[in-house]
């Protein structure tokens, strides 16, 4: 039993090693040639910023938390963008992942579990870059939550958890049904706008509010807002939901793949 117990854990390891070398090599292949490299992670959302920020705040007059100042909206919004597009990037490139490693999983014994979590990983630690700077700006203009930012880590492993569950389902899905590679990437625009990234809540009418309540991101990117710009933790019914969504999507992707993964390297 020690041996066995030896050997699974020594796997474990192997599989944790290889997967974050993936990681590593993904991040160098995306910005390889490119003059500023991973900043392109500040810059792109940099420009969403600005053309959201004019249409809501300046032409819409939309007041956030409160708030009528166009820099507190746009703090407000980049507390969403970042995470919806950190979020977005790993489950649209993991519907496609497994078929565009066909070299990888045509060998014997590769671990083909490790693949799915790359693209998430991938975008999830490029996040962190645009969340330095969106800190670093909140901190200069006053807004910057302090006691409230210790459960920043747990926020983001529910983050981690609904990109792994979705991309765990939809990379296999996605070997068996090509078309999703077209589709996914058309329903995660639908799912953004239906988020309030770039408009609060409350400006959704009363009859689709529960529309608002049953999105997860929804929960997530309000709980990024309350930890980051107003030193307070989420609603805990909001919590609540959010774990619980989270697990049940973990567990049902790692289900689906479980079942279907035998037959992945035939159909690549």
């Amino acid at each position: 039993m020690i041996s066995l117990s030896r050997a699974s854990v020594e796997g474990v390891a192997n599989k944790t090693r290889l997967l974050f070398r993936m990681v590593e090599r993904d991040l160098r292949s995306r910005y390889v040639g490119s003059l500023i490299g991973i900043f392109w992670t500040v810059i792109h959302p940099l420009f969403l910023l600005l053309i959201f920020t004019f249409i809501f705040a300046v032409v819409f007059q939309a007041k956030f938390s409160g708030q009528a100042s166009v820099s507190y909206s746009a703090l407000y919004i980049l507390c969403g963008l970042i995470p919806w597009l950190g979020f977005q990037e790993g489950v649209a490139r993991s519907v496609g992942y497994l078929v565009e490693q066909r070299n990888l999983l045509t060998r014997v014994k590769f671990p083909v579990a490790v693949l799915p979590p790359v693209p998430v990983l991938s975008g999830f630690f490029a996040q962190m870059v645009g969340f330095f700077a969106l800190l670093l700006w909140a901190g200069i203009k006053g807004r910057l939550g302090s006691w409230s930012l210790v459960l920043l880590p747990f926020w983001m492993m529910l983050q981690l958890g609904l990109g792994l569950g979705l991309a765990y389902l939809l990379a296999v899905l996605g070997v068996w049904l090509r078309d999703l590679i077209q589709l996914v990437p058309v329903l995660l625009l639908v799912w953004m706008y239906g988020t309030p990234v770039f408009y609060p809540a409350r400006m959704v009418p009363e009859k689709f509010q529960i529309i608002i309540w049953l999105n997860p991101m929804a929960h997530l990117i309000e709980g990024y807002r309350r930890l980051i710009l107003e030193a307070r933790f989420p609603e805990f019914s909001s919590a609540i939901y959010l774990i619980v969504f989270a697990v049940l999507l973990f567990g049902l992707g790692l289900w689906v793949f479980s079942r279907l993964k035998k037959g992945i390297a035939d159909r690549v």
